[in-house]
């Protein structure tokens, strides 16, 4: 029951929002946001290593699979904003991106860094090589001993993962930082929808199980 009342929930509110892109400007939000049309004047938009394309009629993947409806609704939220700032390349955290309402929160660290440490703690290669097919690449300023990988999790809103691994005398850590103008592209609800199923595709959990509700590849076209 509780799983069906979750489908409906997040099918509602992707619904919801198909009303507001159904009228906007797509040419307009991916000129503001420098993404590329296709010939049928759909915006590609990349998350995670997949190609999302986004119409007035809604959200499909290039590859023809299902999309979720979280990830859906994040992408209209994405494309309704249709902002033109830009990075700043300063990281902060999750909870600074919140601000003072989500300082006490331990949803970053739980929900987010503790399956990337239990993934991959003394698995550095494997983690190298996750973060690169979801097109991470090894940079970005980091302590001695650690790695740092940064991804575009959107075009424009970057993400800096560092890593710590075990060691004899330290447990394995990970930090998820933010560029500063992230909230500026994007709204924080829907910022925290997207890494969140960012920490899932790193992490290889399968999404039949933990995003069981689904847009079906051809529903809106």
């Amino acid at each position: 029951m509780k799983e069906s009342k979750a489908v409906g929930g997040h099918k509602w509110i992707y619904e919801d929002l198909l009303t507001h892109l159904s009228v906007v400007d797509i040419a307009a939000s991916a000129e503001h946001l420098n993404l590329q049309l296709n010939d049928a004047g759909e915006a590609e938009v990349s998350f995670s290593g997949v190609n999302y394309l986004v119409s007035n009629d809604g959200i499909r993947r290039l590859d023809g699979q299902r999309v979720s409806y979280p990830t859906g609704s994040a992408l209209i939220h994405y494309i309704l904003k249709a902002s033109r700032s830009r990075p700043v390349g300063q990281f902060v955290t999750f909870a600074e991106l919140a601000g003072p309402l989500f300082k006490q929160s331990t949803y970053s660290e739980s929900a987010l860094e503790r399956p990337i440490i239990k993934c991959f703690q003394g698995r550095v290669p494997e983690l190298l090589s996750a973060a690169e097919a979801i097109g991470g690449h090894q940079g970005g300023v980091a302590g001695l001993g650690s790695i740092s990988i940064t991804f575009e999790l959107l075009p424009h809103i970057l993400l800096q993962l560092i890593f710590y691994d075990r060691d004899d005398e330290f447990s394995a850590r990970a930090t998820l930082l933010f560029d500063r103008n992230a909230t500026q592209l994007i709204d924080f609800e829907s910022l925290a929808v997207l890494v969140t199923l960012f920490v899932q595709s790193l992490t290889g959990m399968n999404y039949k199980k933990t995003q069981f509700y689904a847009i079906a590849p051809q529903a809106h076209e």
